[in-house]
């Protein structure tokens, strides 16, 4: 039998791949650290979780509306409005079963066949995989160390083309951590002034996990004009602790939030009830155990970063956000194993430290960037100071 095009097109998540093969060794008996992971090592607080109990013990475990539930789409609006700048009601909010789906979807409600999406390299290992899905063209903004892995106005401008139909933006980003000030983003809109037909989709899941006294701005504040055309993804995910809840959302113009859920509707009918009550917990209570997540992931950043430094050939870009360390390791490309293999890219890198020193963590080429590896700081201070340990004594190794 043969399949879809679209289905041999896309390749498997590579930072799910590697977390599985970590996973697997593990449950083998092997001591593996994981700097692979993609979430927070905190637990769900628990009145989200016991407002999860309450929604099976109280059965409201059936259909809901497919956009989300009156109450959670008004909780959510409520809070958008506080954390972008921006006046949502609840018809501009889309419930959905995780912020990967509600991207994947604003993409397929707004991207037609031969479309272009412009986003910036490294980029988080889903969106050209998304864009392939909407049968779209992903345009890389190639960026670098010496630019704050950002894109600029100039990348951007030069990038637009008559079949532009979307910029894509993530900040803080995935892998990097990289965080787009104010001033960068009003430059960006800018740009985007002359080009009233391109959507914006802004990627906003770790607006929360903000680290030294910087503030998150999104593009949707900018204008009118800039919110009118501009899908805002967050979610539960990790500023909540909430992976494997699955639930996110799109906040942005009516029109737009009514199309993409007549595609939702009929795809996953809707999110899971039970998250939605716990969501709505979530984003209606206080969130004091915030600060002890963000005073964690920095001392761990700070902790993560001091080390790596000790390394020669290991060059850590300090990230503004998130929980992960994007590392130059160009200077190993070349090296020879004590097996004789030669490391020839950031995977056979990655392949080398989780055969040698028993530590997963995520090549740069996932993100569209060879010469680089992506460790996760979502760990304890122990893992990192063991890993890091391991990690230059497999190093020293290589000839």
């Amino acid at each position: 039998m043969d399949y879809s095009d679209r289905a041999k097109r896309l390749v498997d998540s590579p930072t799910l791949a590697i977390a599985a093969k970590a996973k697997a060794l593990k449950a083998s008996g092997v001591d593996v650290i994981s700097f692979s992971a993609g979430q927070p090592n905190f637990p769900t607080p628990e009145h989200i979780k016991d407002a999860g109990i309450e929604a099976i013990n109280t059965n409201q475990t059936g259909y809901t509306a497919s956009s989300g539930t009156p109450e959670l789409r008004a909780a959510v609006a409520e809070w958008m409005t506080r954390e972008v700048g921006v006046k949502y009601g609840p018809e501009q909010i889309l419930i959905s079963p995780g912020a990967k789906f509600a991207i994947s979807l604003t993409i397929l409600a707004t991207v037609n066949p031969g479309e272009e999406v412009i986003f910036a390299a490294p980029y988080w290992v889903s969106y050209p995989e998304m864009v392939g899905l909407a049968d779209g063209k992903s345009v890389i903004a190639v960026t670098d160390r010496q630019s704050g892995f950002k894109m600029t106005p100039d990348q951007l401008d030069a990038l637009i083309t008559p079949k532009t139909r979307m910029v894509l933006l993530n900040s803080p980003s995935n892998p990097t951590g990289a965080l787009y000030s104010a001033k960068e983003i009003k430059a960006l809109a800018e740009v985007l002034s002359t080009h009233p037909n391109i959507w914006v989709l802004s990627d906003e899941i770790y607006s929360r996990l903000i680290f030294d006294d910087v503030k998150h701005f999104s593009i949707a504040a900018v204008s009118v004009d800039m919110a009118n055309r501009t899908a805002v993804v967050n979610g539960v995910s990790k500023a909540f602790s909430m992976t494997g809840w699955r639930l996110g959302w799109i906040a942005g113009p009516a029109e737009l939030i009514a199309n993409a859920g007549k595609m939702q509707s009929h795809t996953t009918s809707c999110p899971s009830s039970i998250s939605q009550f716990a969501a709505r917990k979530a984003v209606t209570s206080p969130d004091a155990f915030l600060d002890e997540m963000l005073s964690a992931y920095r001392r761990r950043r700070d902790l993560f970063v001091e080390l790596l430094r000790d390394i020669d050939g290991i060059i850590p870009f300090v990230p503004q956000g998130a929980f992960y360390l994007f590392c130059d390791i160009r200077h190993y490309l070349g090296k020879r194993t004590p097996s004789g293999e030669i490391i020839s890219s950031c995977l056979d890198f990655a392949g080398y430290l989780l055969d040698e020193a028993r530590i997963a963590a995520v090549p740069g080429g996932a993100f569209g960037m060879d010469g680089y590896i992506r460790f996760s700081f979502a760990c304890s201070d122990e893992n990192i100071r063991e890993g890091v340990m391991r990690i230059e004594k497999a190093l020293v190794k290589l000839s």
